[in-house]
């Protein structure tokens, strides 16, 4: 932790706030610890840090639903709100067996974070429940989300529709959420005025978050002087959503894309994955990683935690399920990677983001490499066009993400340090929005 009185008075009163909130407080302190230079340029920011140090709205709720043998059952559901000063909250919904309040607090934060770094007119929000329903028949699914919307129902904004979480969800999970929502919306003292459900674009969420990726590192190799993916082997944590877009992405820049699995197991081929495989991964995903690799002459399947002894020019973590520890980031460091880039948030642990930091040549977190998911779900809302013209405009964004996240890292003294510049970029535009507005 920085030696900056500020800094280390905000994060103390956090950490006596909520002791027993570890992830919370790691991301806190990833945040923090990049603001020195920030403040002793802008001192009258110093009074906003304890701000940051806590959503605005933070809810707890029982959801009640029976299971398919008709027993009772319950889960916890989370509501985070995070600093709306730019505008109204939107989050990830997360259904995970384990969810606590810090994970979800530190979700909420880095969406804040994401969204202000991106310029949307935004805020950081988090839905979920502690408890996974991909594996229940449709019954007790549709019995479970709908109990899940009716408890969420009185807390969610204006201006809010199920379909922002297009993308993030199941299918058939965000079909019965939205159900029950516009069931509410209709027989509830007032029906909200986005209620219509928003355009989803040619571009869906894991897509524009793969690609986004890729378009993300490429600019930043380059910028480091080092070789584009065309000269580069590529490692990715995952097996589906953003892991097999930005793949399928990355082996159409010309990357070799060497391996790709979870810590169940691994696809690995020395001379790259086909793309024909992977592209049709990226279409049809949950499939077992064996069956591509039966399917794929040369490619090898692993089995077990063995993808971070494979080495790799470039490392993209997209597998938010099984986060990355120190010791496998000392291990993927081992191999003095170019860059490992963040997909999806919360895919390492904070002392292994300090190890990747410290033993990659860059290192950059989900907020702006990972950024391209949230940037298109907002920019395609209102807009119409060809997947061309979705192909462009997430070039665009990911190039000014990028070029905010390198001008400050200049600005605080720290070049190339994209991880500060990005964390830097955007508390500067939150702790603008509140000063303006007085809040």
């Amino acid at each position: 932790m920085t030696e900056h009185p500020s800094i280390r008075r905000a994060y103390a009163a956090a950490a006596a706030r909520d002791p027993g909130e570890t992830g919370f407080l790691q991301a806190l302190e990833a945040l923090y610890d990049c603001l020195g230079p920030c403040l002793e340029e802008q001192p009258r920011y110093a009074g906003l840090l304890e701000r940051l140090g806590e959503p605005e709205r933070a809810a707890v709720f029982p959801v009640l639903w029976s299971d398919s043998c008709g027993t009772p059952r319950q889960a916890r559901g989370f509501f985070i709100q995070y600093s709306t000063a730019l505008g109204p909250c939107r989050g990830d919904l997360l259904f995970r067996t384990g969810l606590d309040m810090a994970a979800a607090k530190a979700l909420a934060l880095e969406a804040a974070l994401e969204h202000s770094l991106a310029g949307l007119p935004l805020g950081g929000g988090f839905f979920g429940a502690d408890v996974s329903p991909l594996r229940w028949d449709a019954g007790e699914s549709l019995r479970f989300c709908r109990a899940f919307m009716l408890a969420l129902y009185p807390f969610l904004p204006p201006a809010f529709h199920p379909a922002d979480w297009a993308g993030r969800v199941p299918g058939r999970e965000l079909g019965y959420l939205t159900g029950q929502y516009e069931r509410l919306a209709a027989l509830g003292p007032w029906v909200r005025e986005a209620s219509m459900q928003p355009n989803p674009g040619p571009m869906t969420w894991h897509q524009a978050a793969g690609q986004g990726l890729c378009v993300f590192a490429e600019l930043a190799l380059r910028h480091m002087g080092l070789p584009g993916l065309e000269s580069q082997t590529v490692l990715i944590s995952g097996r589906d959503g953003p892991a097999a877009w930005a793949a399928e992405q990355a082996a159409r820049m010309g990357a070799q894309v060497v391996a790709l699995g979870d810590g169940t197991g691994c696809l690995h081929s020395q001379n790259g994955l086909p793309l024909s495989i992977l592209r049709r991964m990226a279409a049809q995903p949950g499939l077992p990683l064996l069956l591509w690799a039966i399917r794929a002459p040369g490619v090898e399947y692993r089995p077990g935690p063995g993808l971070w002894d494979i080495p790799a020019d470039t490392v993209f973590l997209c597998d938010g399920r099984a986060r990355l520890d120190a010791e496998g980031a000392r291990r993927v460091a081992a191999h003095r990677p170019a860059g490992v880039f963040e997909g999806v948030g919360r895919t390492c642990t904070a002392l292994a983001a300090r190890t990747l930091a410290a033993g990659a040549g860059v290192y950059v977190p989900a907020i702006a490499s990972g950024a391209g998911g949230a940037v298109m779900a907002f920019r395609q809302r209102d807009a119409s066009g060809s997947r061309w013209d979705a192909v462009r405009l997430l070039r665009d964004c990911m190039e000014d993400i990028f070029q905010t996240a390198w001008d400050e890292s200049v600005r605080a003294g720290r070049p190339g340090d994209l991880d500060a510049g990005a964390r830097i970029a955007a508390f500067r535009r939150i702790a603008d929005a509140i000063l303006a507005k007085g809040l």
